[in-house]
């Protein structure tokens, strides 16, 4: 059976525990709900500054953070781009367009 390795799974392995946190204090939870969108570069200038102030000061963020930086880069170089037919692109389009016209 085939493992899946989400953010939960990655977090148990590496014994990441769940903290409480006074207000004002490093949440881990919040800092990892962002690394995605990090990775993606979906963050405005001053959110990005934010974040990584926010995993710089927590060794656990920045590890979660490295591991899926590593895993995202591994996939692109695996990830082939093919080129399609223009009548297939077409045909996609075609579908799309009938799809949302229901």
């Amino acid at each position: 059976m085939q493992r899946k390795w989400g953010i939960k799974k990655i977090a148990e392995t590496l014994r990441l525990q769940k903290k409480s946190h006074a207000a004002g204090q490093h949440s881990c939870d919040s800092t990892l709900k962002k690394v995605m969108l990090a990775l993606d570069n979906e963050m405005s200038v001053e959110e990005e500054k934010k974040f990584l102030e926010e995993i710089n000061s927590c060794s656990r963020c920045l590890e979660k953070f490295n591991i899926e930086q590593e895993f995202k880069k591994y996939l692109s170089e695996k990830i082939k781009r093919h080129a399609c037919t223009t009548n297939l692109a077409e045909q996609i389009r075609a579908s799309i367009q009938t799809s949302t016209d229901r």
